[in-house]
């Protein structure tokens, strides 16, 4: 480009960007997606459907109550030789979101301990699945109990299962020692 006010010449130039910078931001950006996928995968087949089995418990046995940052809060069976981290990964480990610090065990006293009782559904931590199983809960109502849960927060008394529509008090009477929260 020659310039108006005399013979002097300036020549505009177009930076271009190195071809290793391409390449690098190229690579970087697969790798964002790539590792993105990965993460999305992991968060949502983390969670496997567990079954629950009722069974009398032998002498031998003790029943531990393990919830907190786990990803299946619930009681498990074990004898003596069984150790903390195999409760653990029978309870399908620590969740992404939370940590180790964050568990409560608890372990009824022999006396304390009863066969006849069931585990309950916790309102705040069952899935749409779980909650299906409760008498007078079909899969709309369940959703319903997960969406009013994930909209209004965590219920702080069984009570407030009331909320939700569709559940009045003679369901939440036919399910009052199967839930809680």
């Amino acid at each position: 480009m020659i310039s108006e006010g005399g013979d002097s010449t300036s020549v505009t130039k177009k930076r271009r960007v190195p071809k290793v910078w391409q390449y690098l931001g190229a690579l970087l950006l697969i790798a964002f997606v790539v590792g993105g996928a990965y993460f999305c995968s992991l968060h949502l087949t983390g969670r496997q459907a567990q079954e629950i089995i009722f069974t009398s418990v032998s002498p031998s046995q003790i029943e531990v109550y393990l919830s907190g940052s786990v990803a299946n809060e619930g009681i498990y069976t074990c004898n003596e030789d069984t150790s903390l981290g195999d409760i653990l990964n029978r309870a399908g480990g620590v969740t992404e979101e939370g940590d180790s610090s964050h568990l409560s065990i608890y372990v009824p006293y022999r006396e304390e301990s009863s066969h006849e009782e069931h585990q309950k559904i916790n309102l705040n931590t069952a899935e749409v699945w779980l909650l299906e199983a409760l008498e007078d809960i079909g899969p709309k109502r369940a959703e319903a109990i997960v969406d009013y849960r994930e909209e209004h927060g965590r219920f702080q008394q069984i009570e407030q299962v009331m909320n939700v529509p569709g559940i009045g008090e003679v369901t939440l009477e036919k399910n009052r020692g199967k839930i809680t929260v």
